[in-house]
């Protein structure tokens, strides 16, 4: 089935990703018509300017090709009319579309005013749970030949494959599905021709729908939990699976025994099975992950208890879950139920989303739906909620959108929410509950800490990774902020108004009002209770807004890398001052909101639409007032003997956001980490490649409150490789400043010189993409 009689695939080889400055060398691009190839166009263009080396090979066009080419209007004009009026596809239209455009502009009399649909957007709404959406990535994942990549002709040919294969996936996508997309689309109004796509596959997918049932693509996902279960259960030596002619051994091809890996997994084992604690220092090349891994599954088998292990990144956190455990479980005979959870925000919240998608052109920007977009598809299929399986969406980049859907621990109603059952979150925390090995980060170890182990309920034994960055995120996590969005987020979670639209739980408290049948005294009361609250609102958001405006004006002006530090509230009397107003502020709107708890409480619980959900979340926001004015008077009298206070802010595209944030951390973390940690556990791993200061690990045991311990057991496993021999480091000590304009010429020089004196693999450290480009070009250049 053709959706379009005729259409044609582009794709332009470029000097750089600068439209204005950088110049197109070479486009290629294909004609179809009803899905049938017609015609090629393929042309290089003589550029102005010399053509950087690295693209040279990268696309493999030599300087000749381009001498020998037409210069760029004459190749615009015959391009122009390969293309006529016809439907353009490219990948990544953001680019290639752009870049036309300003090209036709500056060489043509007629703009580039074709349709065009995106293979880019198309593959990141219906393929979010692919690594990333590269061309060459997609194509391998969809069993398309790409042959010399990066030239334009030939990755035209295979971005029209790709277009064709993406459009049988569509339609093998279902119907209920792709109307969800087409309506969100028509609210994003996106430049690239979507809506109109999507429109005539809907129509064709009603149209089968008649004559057959749709057949839906199956759909790769994650997973968050692991079980092995051995038809038999062996009981291991750590000689038996790491030493020579064990298990490792005859099973990897070209097998090195590592003596330190054996050693730190004897002491690991050792350590557990004694109820010990141990800092282990583990040079590159250990192996420590399965040198601490196999240790644990071993002794929760003989024990029958719980592992936490904790890592300070997501990369190792999903090696030991989707690359070591799968290794463990193919080779040993260890039963284990292992599990990866992550923090609440990580994951997908089902009664949020569906609030916000129930009534999309009410809830949603076309920003917003542009984005929404993304997340459609992977929402239908995902298995897991956590958002970090769908690579079509940066939850960085787009916080705020997230934030509106992801799992919030204030809005949250457990067992009481319809969504309970299937939710996400609570679904892998009974996984964990009941798992043999728990792996999670540093992050949620340290929140846990604060919330009385909610998260991870109890546990007697943990194995933390990457342990040398606990010191530093330690105090960060124990601590306190409070920013302007903190505070607009909570109020937009209790009443926004967008388009003339409102929402929040006080519209829907408002809407159940008017609908339920109790007393009308008792109805105006509780309406305009709910009026007043909202007029406070509205009232209370100019205030922070303006402390957070002077926040942000004070560490700009004597703050030093975005940060200002305070010793004492008579540095900057002016903050402690808008802070004891804001408490005033907050004391009044605490009591306005309690009346109207007050009037609720009184009305019968049966005469109530949905009574059991709006008290929840009516207590829900009484407990989240309560943190705040706790938040807010420790700012107005904190101890400052024992945190650290200091105002920063955050870069913004607009100046007139309050971007400012306070901020406290404590100052020792030992004495936290010693009552809240340690004495309610058997025993505990750190571990880390540097922990140890010349083979000691004082300095470490003294800041992580290690050293109050009665004993401490500690080792230091030498890396495998023979820096001594294998390597030379140079540091030119000679060189000008960076700054100088000599320094890029001698420090270039220096390199040239130890690659040929040294005739082997060099590795280069920049500080600058500048510097690393220009020594690339250089470098490049050389015989």
């Amino acid at each position: 089935m053709a959706f379009y009689n005729s259409y044609v695939v582009l794709d332009l080889e470029t000097t750089g990703f600068n439209v204005g400055e950088d110049e197109i060398i070479e486009i290629g691009a294909v004609k179809y018509e009803n899905n049938n190839l017609v015609d090629e166009f393929s042309e290089f263009v003589h550029p102005q300017k010399k053509v950087p080396e690295f693209i040279k090979q990268l696309t493999n066009i030599t300087d000749q090709q381009l001498a020998e080419a037409d210069n760029l209007p004459t190749v615009i004009e015959k391009f122009q009319k390969f293309i006529g009026n016809n439907l353009l596809i490219c990948h990544n239209t953001n680019f290639d579309i752009n870049f036309l455009k300003t090209k036709f502009d500056q060489t043509s009399s007629l703009p580039l005013i074709n349709k065009f649909i995106d293979t880019l957007k198309l593959s990141r709404i219906y393929l979010p749970f692919i690594g990333n959406h590269k061309l060459t990535t997609l194509c391998k994942f969809l069993d398309i030949d790409l042959q010399n990549a990066h030239r334009a002709i030939y990755d035209a040919k295979a971005t029209a494959n790709l277009f064709q294969k993406l459009e049988k996936l569509i339609c093998e996508t279902e119907l209920p599905l792709n109307n969800q997309l087409l309506q969100i689309a028509r609210i994003a109004d996106l430049e690239i021709d979507l809506v109109n796509y999507l429109e005539k596959i809907v129509r064709y997918q009603q149209h089968q729908a008649l004559l057959k049932k749709n057949k839906t693509k199956a759909v790769v996902t994650s997973r968050n939990y692991l079980k092995h279960d051995p038809e038999e259960f062996t009981e291991y030596t750590i000689s038996e699976i790491f030493d020579k002619d064990g298990i490792f051994y005859n099973n990897f091809r070209d097998y090195e025994l590592r003596s330190g890996q054996m050693q730190m997994a004897e002491a690991v084992l050792g350590n557990l099975l004694n109820d010990e604690v141990l800092l282990v220092e583990a040079g590159t090349g250990v192996g420590k992950s399965l040198a601490y891994l196999i240790p644990a599954l071993i002794h929760t088998n003989q024990n029958q208890c719980k592992v936490i292990i904790s890592t300070n990144t997501k990369n190792l956190q999903e090696q030991l879950f989707y690359k070591d455990l799968p290794l463990v479980k193919s080779l040993l005979n260890l039963p284990f139920e292992a599990v990866l959870l992550k923090g609440r925000r990580n994951y997908l919240c089902l009664k949020k989303w569906n609030e916000l998608i129930l009534d999309p052109e009410k809830n949603l920007t076309s920003y917003e739906a542009a984005i929404i977009l993304d997340l459609l598809v992977w929402e239908k299929y995902t298995k897991t909620g956590d958002i970090s399986e769908n690579s079509s969406f940066n939850e960085k980049r787009h916080a705020a959108i997230w934030k509106k859907i992801s799992a919030d621990q204030h809005f949250c109603n457990k067992r009481k929410c319809k969504f309970y059952n299937s939710c996400y979150l609570m679904d892998v925390r009974e996984k964990a509950e009941n798992a043999h090995l728990v792996i999670i980060n540093h992050h949620l170890l340290l929140a846990d800490l604060q919330t009385e182990n909610s998260a991870l309920g109890n546990y007697d034994y943990l194995i933390v990774d990457e342990a040398h960055n606990l010191p530093h995120l330690a105090p960060v996590e124990l601590g306190l902020s409070l920013s302007y969005a903190d505070i607009i987020n909570f109020f937009n979670q209790i009443y926004s108004i967008r388009n003339k639209f409102q929402s929040g739980s006080l519209v829907y408290l408002k809407v159940a009002t008017q609908k339920s049948k109790f007393k009308d005294t008792k109805k105006k009361q509780l309406l305009d209770k709910i009026a007043t609250i909202i007029e406070e609102i509205d009232s209370i958001k100019p205030k922070f807004s303006t402390f957070f405006l002077k926040v942000d004006k004070l560490v700009q002006e004597k703050g030093s890398h975005n940060k200002l530090r305070i010793h004492n509230e008579e540095e900057f009397p002016i903050i402690n001052e808008e802070i004891k107003n804001l408490l005033s502020v907050w004391e009044e709107f605490s009591n306005t909101f309690q009346n109207l708890v007050n009037i609720f409480s009184e009305i019968e619980k049966n005469l109530f639409i949905e009574y059991e959900t709006h008290s929840a979340n009516l207590r829900t926001i009484e407990q989240r007032i309560a943190e705040y004015y706790n938040i807010l008077f420790f700012f107005f009298n904190p101890t400052w003997e024992e945190n650290a206070l200091w105002l920063s802010h955050f870069n913004s595209t607009d100046k007139n956001y309050p971007a400012g944030i306070i901020n406290m951390a404590p100052l020792n973390i030992d004495e936290i980490l010693f009552n809240n940690l340690y004495n309610k556990i058997n025993s505990a791993v750190f571990t880390s490649a540097t922990m140890a200061i010349r083979g000691k690990f004082k300095y470490y045991a003294s800041r992580m409150g290690l050293d109050k311990l009665e004993y401490l057991n500690e080792l230091v496993v030498e890396s495998p490789f023979d820096y001594q021999k294998q390597s030379v480091v140079l540091v030119a000590g000679s060189l000008p400043d960076p700054k100088d304009k000599y320094f890029t010429d001698q420090s270039l020089d220096i390199i040239k010189n130890s690659i040929n004196i040294i005739k082997k693999g060099v590795m280069t450290l920049f500080t600058s993409y500048r510097d690393l480009n220009n020594a690339h070009e250089s470098l490049s250049s050389e015989e």
